[in-house]
């Protein structure tokens, strides 16, 4: 299988100069919001479509209902989901978890 972070593959967008998403992408990060589901979909899609696999481990994605419905519509005749891995865990250690990553990560979502 091929593991895709949705995160990775949206903040390596965001540096290509000729990207069309760039500016976009770039703002959701900034401001901590998420990017539209169709931007990420279609990243994601390439990058299946780049690989030589069919298995993939999706990391950081969907994040929420929205991003789900827009899968589901968007990937339905490209890919089947076969789990989903949920991890639940307090506002606080998300909170630590950024901000220890933030030390040393250098992105710029990794802040308060």
């Amino acid at each position: 299988y091929v593991h895709l972070s949705a995160g990775d593959l949206l903040r390596a967008e965001r540096k290509k100069e000729d990207s069309i998403y760039r500016e976009e992408i770039e703002e959701h990060i900034k401001n901590g919001s998420i990017v539209p589901v169709a931007i990420t979909c279609s990243l994601l899609k390439q990058a299946m479509e780049a690989s030589s696999k069919n298995q993939f481990l999706i990391d950081g994605f969907p994040r929420n209902k929205d991003n789900l419905d827009g899968w589901n519509k968007a990937m339905e005749t490209v890919a089947k989901v076969v789990k989903v891995l949920f991890f639940n865990c307090s506002h606080e250690v998300c909170i630590d978890r950024c901000l220890d990553r933030g030390k040393t990560s250098g992105r710029t979502d990794d802040n308060l």
